[in-house]
């Protein structure tokens, strides 16, 4: 599914609420889901059309108590696989499909449901983004062998890839692990911008070894 076709989203969606977690489009989390209301969740949405969302829950905030608790930009997900073991818990493969923002909630128990609409990412310079694009891929790729989660695998999956939106996504979800630096992406809708503060960010991480 393309980030730019939100034909495809629902007007409504589960929502899971974790601290420090952030999915980006295109890329995919293992999740392990024990508690009650994420079971019941994860039931529901098999049952309608295998997606949910992952709330980045704001720090400081109880999240059972507030009405309110996450940050509203996200990414909806499409559950690819899932298993369920005979006590109930399951392990799944989240896959990110696109941002969405959340309006509000018409649920909040015994999980949270939330109205939404699709973000779409918008490129006002083709060429500048391609530049930008190249500029990520090029020290994604100096990356590995340093220790970093970048697989020559990956590193040879993005030389192919062609899409700067893709691209920025992929290489967020892989190298950046600070939870604000991942929300400020989520909410960069200017794809030529994530690409510009990644080439930033992957050229400090180099800087260090």
């Amino acid at each position: 599914m393309e980030e730019d076709d939100p034909a495809k989203i629902p007007d409504t969606a589960p929502v899971m609420v974790l601290g420090e977690a952030t999915l980006f489009p295109y890329s995919y989390m293992p999740l392990f889901l024990f508690e009650q209301r994420y079971r019941d969740m994860l039931s529901s949405a098999l049952e309608r059309d295998r997606m949910f969302c992952l709330g980045h829950a704001i720090p400081g905030i109880d999240t059972d108590e507030s009405n309110d608790p996450i940050h509203r930009l996200t990414t909806i997900g499409l559950i690819r696989a899932c298993v369920t073991h005979p006590d109930g818990t399951s392990h799944l493969m989240l896959s990110g499909l696109q941002r969405v923002e959340i309006l509000g909630f018409e649920q909040h128990h015994p999980f949270r449901i939330a109205t939404i609409i699709p973000r779409r990412s918008h490129i006002e310079d083709p060429d500048e983004a391609a530049e930008a694009a190249l500029e990520v891929v090029d020290l994604s790729g100096k990356l590995c062998g340093y220790g970093k989660p970048m697989s020559d695998q990956m590193r040879d999956h993005l030389a192919g890839v062609s899409d700067p939106a893709t691209i920025s996504d992929v290489v967020a979800q892989t190298f950046l692990h600070d939870p604000t630096e991942r929300q400020q992406l989520i909410e960069m809708l200017d794809v030529t911008e994530r690409l510009r503060y990644l080439a930033d960010r992957l050229s400090m991480i180099l800087a260090k070894e």
